[in-house]
């Protein structure tokens, strides 16, 4: 199973790498599906010559890429297109990510870019988010215990481990049925929420990697 999901991240990621061309500044997503795309646009950076810079949304995704030798910028400046993985995304597009902490990143480069990429494979694209359950926050620590306690009818669980700058990760368990967006919206309203993981994508800019190794978009 694990090398069937690999197969299809790597033809996801390689489909994307193909659409970035000379001279572009790219957002480099977090989580193993970006990775893919990371190491695929790599390969073209080192086997063509393409000349771009790549803006990282982690650690760990700025380490890949420097692996790769894909040269690094700060953010800032405009970026052509952004890439990224998905936890969990419904048939409205309605995504959820932040399993690897980075969300709030991975939404500033989004929103930042002429174009935004997701990249799954199948069991990423469920029938209702109910399926993965977990909506993850973004915390001032000087606020996680507040936040929790307003949030305590979700369950709310702080991770271990603080994100790449600084802020304390809250995981809320939605229960079936829930409206998103909603609980999303009374989240980032509280003092102290940087940001949550729901997202709303274009479905025909999630592309969905194969175990055969074909491509195919969410549209």
């Amino acid at each position: 199973m694990a090398n069937d999901r690999e197969t299809a991240w790597a033809a996801a990621g390689g489909a994307c790498a193909q659409l970035i061309e000379d001279g572009m500044r790219v957002g480099l997503g977090t989580g193993r599906a970006a990775t893919a795309g990371i190491r695929a646009l790599g390969q073209r950076v080192r086997s063509e010559g393409l000349t771009i810079v790549g803006v990282p949304t982690s650690d760990a995704s700025a380490a890949v890429a420097t692996e790769e030798g894909i040269p690094l910028g700060a953010p800032g400046p405009a970026l052509d297109i952004a890439f990224d993985g998905a936890d969990a995304i419904d048939p409205a597009g309605l995504c959820v990510k932040g399993a690897g902490g980075a969300m709030v990143r991975e939404r500033v480069l989004a929103e930042g870019a002429g174009r935004f990429i997701v990249l799954v494979d199948e069991p990423k694209i469920v029938p209702t988010l109910d399926e993965w359950g977990i909506l993850p926050l973004a915390v001032v620590p000087f606020a996680a215990d507040a936040v929790s306690r307003s949030l305590a009818d979700l369950s709310p669980t702080r991770r271990p481990v603080d994100s790449d700058d600084g802020m304390a990760l809250i995981d809320l368990a939605l229960p079936a049925g829930s409206d998103w967006p909603a609980v999303a919206s009374r989240a980032r309203a509280l003092p102290g929420v940087l940001d949550h993981g729901l997202f709303r994508l274009v479905l025909a800019d999630v592309f969905i990697g194969r175990t055969d190794g074909s491509v195919t978009t969410a549209a």
